[in-house]
């Protein structure tokens, strides 16, 4: 459970205070609590609302870097592959790719053949797992006629056959963003969404950082948090809040946009990676019952706030899947469109082509380079290897400002209190038994997985009540109890918290006016919103996540 105390953030003293609740500040949060250290997190939007729940839904290695040579990067990437899949059993899975490859495609099939026995070196350790069934093979060469057997799908005009490799699927990103935030809690963690860093605390004649200057967005009030150590994972606004203390930055950012599409399932059961003429990648992905499309790779200098998906750029990623995965365009639905922004370090800020850039993190310590103490900045990287940056980056602060060491054991410490040696199918097959009488099977095994350990909470808010059991109209994994519970345990304070971060509802698909009429009216009373602010928060939301002309 979390829960916004901004008097504790206003009186007491940290050690570390992270800006920014995504993917990237969740995980230092999390390491440097468990640490023992007194930890400050602050977001000023919701928790991963931007690039850390606009992904491709995989923790993956980065096959591609070894084009560029990048072997360092992708074997960090596969070595933390396989602590995901330990320390959030509920949400990852191995999930088997196709790579179909054609007389014409542009990486030849004796190239593609080096590059995965490569993946597979480098991923010598994958199965080091506790858990037999998520055990992940080696890649292996498929004929022609057994690839279209597997995805009749597939285009078969010069099909040589496929290659069948693994990585893993996160199925709720924006789930797993929040283990590390309830993890950070758990531990003592001070956190609070909707909290704004407006300036920093900043002694320009001694040249240090104590803190920040924040406001309370829900109240309109502005506090100082105070801390020896201030860390700057912002994202994509990196260098935009870097500007507050210096002019030019010294890190550089270069913003890559990547669009993702949701329609009716149009594969099978397996992953598909399809090279374009270009020699880029796209996804088509199955996630639940449905086909994720992913991604689009474009230099973006827009505004960074609400970054949406036009009809048009949806139309024509469409397209593009259809030039190499043949689809029916007139009849094809797109229940649902998501944007987000990469930040990518670039020594270059007029670098165009962001899809060759590296997706290496960096971990900035800002005295050693500027001579500016009590201040961090964390640049580029990738959802995989957070907990990785995380490490290195706690690592330096308590070797940097002498904070009493203390070991990192994120390796092997499940988030969330998950169990350490309870495999996740035991884990389902005991609640299974347990409540099985008293939850319908559908919404129950929704739970399982979406919630892991932190089921038996939501349970109890569903039990206390029958009014907690009403289901969200359209939704048969939704209750009254998963809105309930959101706010008190989760910290959801809009609409958009509960439909985007803590369900799945507005990743399904707009949900209609009775069903948002259903969830703002339970969450008005919860929260005790009036009539203007419910029917404000139902308005915003449809204007935020309509596809834009």
């Amino acid at each position: 459970m979390i829960k916004r105390e901004i008097q504790k953030l206003e009186k007491d003293v940290f050690d570390i205070l992270i800006i920014g609740a995504g993917v990237s500040g969740a995980a230092i949060a999390w390491d440097s609590a468990l640490r023992g250290l007194k930890v400050a997190l602050i977001e000023k939007n919701d928790f991963g609302h931007a690039t850390s729940s606009a992904t491709s839904k995989l923790i993956h290695g980065g096959l591609r870097y070894l084009k560029n040579f990048e072997f360092k990067v992708v074997r960090e990437s596969l070595r933390e592959r396989r602590y995901l899949l330990e320390n959030i059993p509920h949400l990852a899975f191995p999930l088997p790719f196709l790579i179909p490859v054609y007389k014409n495609s542009s990486t030849p099939k004796w190239l593609l053949k080096i590059g995965l026995t490569v993946y597979d070196f480098l991923s010598y350790d994958r199965n080091f797992l506790k858990d037999s069934s998520k055990k992940i093979p080696r890649h292996k060469w498929y004929s022609r006629e057994d690839a279209l057997a597997m995805e009749p799908g597939l285009n078969s005009e010069q099909l040589l056959g496929a290659y069948c490799y693994y990585d893993v699927q996160d199925i709720f990103p924006e789930r797993a963003n929040m283990e590390y935030i309830l993890s950070a809690g758990n531990q003592g963690a001070v956190i609070a969404n909707y909290m704004e860093a407006e300036d920093f605390i900043y002694d320009s004649s001694k040249k240090k950082v104590s803190g920040v200057i924040a406001r309370d967005l829900i109240s309109n009030k502005t506090i100082s948090i105070n801390a020896r150590v201030t860390v700057n994972a912002t994202g994509p606004w990196g260098d935009v809040l870097l500007k507050k203390i210096t002019p030019r930055p010294a890190r550089t950012l270069v913003h890559s946009k990547g669009i993702h599409l949701i329609v009716p399932r149009i594969q099978k059961d397996r992953a598909i990676t399809i090279e374009t003429r270009t020699g880029e990648h796209i996804f088509i992905l199955p996630w639940l019952n449905y086909t994720l499309l992913g991604t689009t790779d474009s230099a973006y200098n827009g505004p960074l706030d609400h970054i949406q998906v036009s009809k048009k750029e949806a139309l024509e990623f469409l397209e593009a899947v259809n030039s190499c995965y043949p689809i029916d365009l007139k009849k094809i639905k797109i229940l649902h469109a998501y944007a987000g922004v990469r930040p990518l370090v670039s020594a270059s800020k007029t670098q165009v082509k962001t899809y060759n850039l590296s997706r290496k993190e960096e971990a900035f310590n800002h005295l050693k380079k500027e001579k500016i103490s009590g201040l961090y900045s964390v640049f580029g990287g990738k959802w995989t290897t957070s907990r990785a940056l995380a490490e290195k980056t706690v690592n330096d602060i308590i070797k940097t400002y002498s904070f009493k060491r203390a070991p990192c054991n994120t390796t092997t410490t499940p988030l969330s209190g998950e169990s350490s040696t309870l495999l996740f199918y035991d884990f389902a097959t005991k609640q299974i038994s347990k409540y099985k009488n008293k939850i319908p099977g559908e919404l129950l095994n929704h739970w399982i997985q979406y919630y892991g350990m932190h089921l038996d909470n939501v349970i109890k808010i569903y039990l206390s009540d029958p009014s907690m059991q009403k289901i969200v109209p359209g939704y048969n994994m939704i209750s009254t109890a998963d809105i309930i519970y959101s706010i008190r345990y989760e910290m959801a304070l809009k609409l958009e918290d509960f439909l985007m971060r803590r369900s799945i509802a507005g990743n399904i698909g707009m949900p209609d006016k009775k069903s948002l009429e259903f969830i703002a009216s339970v969450m008005s009373k919860e929260l005790k919103w009036n009539k203007k602010d419910k029917e404000s928060m139902i308005t915003k939301y449809i204007k935020n996540h309509s596809l834009q002309k």
